[in-house]
């Protein structure tokens, strides 16, 4: 293969790529975007709290790996899969409270729900919708008002999906449960046995990670596994940087993610 041939081929496959990614932004505007739309306000109050340092990270992470290793089971035969639209929620979420616009001694983390629908003959787990639910500090967080969990529920049953777990973030200190993510996710298993736990640290959407993890627990042995997941779509790993330089508007401050518990307020 000569020099020219090989140069058109690398053309051609970021024409591929740029119309893709093109394809990907009209999919999002339509389907996402409008629903995000309605879920904004503006808002004004501080939304950086209780600064901690972030050699607590570190420790952390230790020794939750130290408590809960690693352990890849789970059965084949369960596929799950997750749509676009909570992707790009629960990306936007994330970097509200942990960008490069907010001191990183300031990040936060955020958590939310999952939700969608489970083919039970098929045993394939379809994680339609996500629920922006709170932030707290810089290495934990969680639901505050259980009133506004009550009104997501009624929104994503309305819909005729259910709660098939959670999601919370990680900022710039990687993928894995902690003690207290383990604990969190004991009580959505409990709930229903086949919940997930999407694990999200904005610093690693970079090109070559999505920058996010889902997870189960094993009550028996209380160890975390990671769970395979597919994505609805052609989204991935290169062309996700893509999509959220197209919602960072939204991250900025100019349309601010609405959180459930941020909602009481005109």
């Amino acid at each position: 293969m000569d020099d020219e041939e090989s140069m058109d081929i690398e053309s051609l496959k970021e024409k591929l790529k740029a119309e893709m990614l093109q394809k990907l932004r009209k999919e999002i505007k339509k389907e996402v975007l409008m629903e995000i739309y309605n879920e904004l306000k503006s808002e004004e109050k501080e939304t950086i709290q209780n600064k901690i340092a972030h050699e607590n990270h570190e420790i952390g992470k230790y020794e939750s790996d130290s408590k809960g290793e690693l352990v890849r089971e789970g059965t084949k035969k369960e596929k799950v899969l997750v749509q676009i639209k909570t992707i790009m929620k629960v990306v936007s979420h994330a970097l509200k409270y942990a960008n490069n616009n907010i001191p990183k001694e300031y990040w936060v983390e955020v958590i939310g729900l999952l939700s969608g629908k489970f083919d039970q003959k098929k045993n394939i787990v379809t994680i339609e919708d996500a629920y922006p639910m709170g932030h707290g500090n810089a290495v934990y967080a969680e639901i505050k008002d259980y009133k506004n969990f009550v009104r997501a529920y009624q929104d994503l049953s309305s819909k005729g999906q259910f709660i098939c777990g959670w999601y919370h973030s990680h900022p710039s200190y990687g993928l894995f449960l902690s003690s207290e993510d383990m604990g969190t996710q004991a009580r959505y298993q409990k709930f229903w046995d086949k919940s997930l736990a999407l694990v999200i640290d904005p610093t690693q959407i970079d090109g070559n990670k999505l920058g996010f993890d889902i997870f189960r627990a094993n009550m028996r042995t209380k160890k975390w596994y990671k769970v395979p997941f597919l994505i609805e779509g052609n989204l991935d790993a290169k062309s996700l940087p893509g999509l959220v330089d197209f919602v960072n508007p939204i991250v900025e401050g100019k349309k601010i993610f609405l959180e459930y518990d941020e909602s009481t307020s005109g």
